[in-house]
């Protein structure tokens, strides 16, 4: 951005010498300032001025000219001291605002001492069509800095609703999405960031930053996928559209591994997969309703499980049972007619019933079955002939 305006008011200054010169040294001084073509003269001259008329009606064409004579040099630093100068001297002063509000987001020598003047800048700056957009930038960096997430989101997408094409905030956006530690806002912020290394035109990042931010992007997808699988036709669709679809969703990797795991108990095991299902069901938000409408009016498929305990001594009655594994109480087995003997603690068996209540906490699950529906249970000991 190139400084314009200072030119301008010193071009109507320079018309004539008028009284608001403090003394014609002074005015012959800026005239030298004017003509020096050597950026490290004039500010050397700037320097004089500044020296020799601190508080110079002209104040205002001096801090511009550093502004321009620093800008020359790349020397965003110098920029910003001179920026918070002319603020401190003027608190209403809108190039002051304008320069805070472009070169403290993103700058490593933004301390958070700076802030909240880049934040009060930027809102000044907020009403104004022109400017809206650098206000927006200026407050989503200061919020995602502060920690602010809440705070910043919103600024990020306001800017991105108006220039979707900017890689810069793409990026930025993307790396406050991911250093939440949400999964839920890790897809979106994968989006973003695939887009922002996706940008090629104007608005595009620099090579080597463009660089790390595809290399972040692989590190955080395959650390919260598994792997590469779906990365490239992620990166293609982030660079046709700044959001994605609204089905648009990644799997974590323990999604994928529970899904495998399922899977393979369901081949290997498809009593045990039925169980899994029933409890996922049960305890579910909705799993009174599923308990009610689905399982309770139907038998219940044949399961197998573990005796844990069973009541009373000798003629147990009631049975509990683990099914996902040996030591975990999950079923309680009610039948009608007690059976004539123990089983052991270990025991498999399977059986047949209805479900009659559960419970969430503790997870339980009464069952009625018929003895006949019972299978695995020792007969009882042969009896002893006197």
């Amino acid at each position: 951005m190139r400084l314009l305006r200072f030119a301008l008011v010193l071009a109507a200054a320079f018309s004539g010498f008028g009284a608001e010169w403090t003394d014609r040294a002074e005015y012959d001084l800026v005239l030298t300032i004017r003509a020096e073509a050597t950026t490290q003269k004039k500010l050397a001259l700037l320097d004089q001025w500044k020296t020799k008329y601190p508080q110079s009606p002209w104040r205002q064409v001096r801090w511009e000219m550093y502004l321009a004579a620093y800008q020359e040099l790349s020397d965003s630093t110098r920029m910003l001291e001179v920026a918070k100068e002319m603020i401190a001297g003027q608190a209403e002063n809108l190039v002051g605002a304008y320069w805070c509000t472009v070169l403290i987001p993103g700058s490593r020598n933004a301390s958070p001492e700076v802030w909240p003047l880049g934040e009060k800048a930027a809102r000044r700056l907020l009403a104004d069509a022109s400017t809206e957009l650098l206000a927006h930038r200026a407050l989503a960096w200061i919020q995602w800095q502060r920690g602010d997430f809440a705070t910043a989101e919103p600024e990020f997408q306001a800017y991105l609703a108006k220039n979707p094409k900017n890689a810069e905030m793409a990026a930025w956006y993307g790396m406050a999405l991911a250093s939440q530690k949400q999964a839920e806002k890790v897809p979106l912020a994968l989006w973003q960031l695939a887009r922002a290394g996706s940008i090629k035109d104007d608005q595009a990042l620099p090579d080597l930053t463009r660089r790390q931010v595809n290399e972040l992007t692989d590190r955080i997808y395959v650390s919260y996928h598994g792997d590469t699988e779906g990365l490239e036709q992620m990166r293609a669709g982030a660079a046709a559209a700044p959001l994605p679809p609204a089905d648009f969703k990644i799997e974590t990797a323990a999604v994928i591994a529970a899904r495998k795991a399922e899977e393979e108990v369901k081949r290997t095991n498809p009593q045990l997969a039925e169980w899994m299902a029933i409890r996922k069901h049960l305890e579910a938000p909705e799993g009174e309703t599923y308990f009610a409408e689905t399982l309770r009016p139907a038998r219940l498929p044949k399961l197998k499980g573990t005796v844990i305990r069973s009541t009373p001594e000798k003629k147990p009655a009631e049975i509990v049972l683990g099914l996902s594994n040996a030591v975990t109480e999950e079923v309680v087995l009610k039948v009608a007619t007690p059976f004539p003997n123990e089983a052991d603690p270990g025991t498999e068996i399977e059986f047949e019933g209805v479900a009659d209540s559960f419970t969430k906490s503790p997870f339980q699950l009464i069952v009625i079955a018929e003895r006949d529906k019972i299978t695995g249970w020792p007969e009882p000991p042969a009896k002893v002939k006197k």
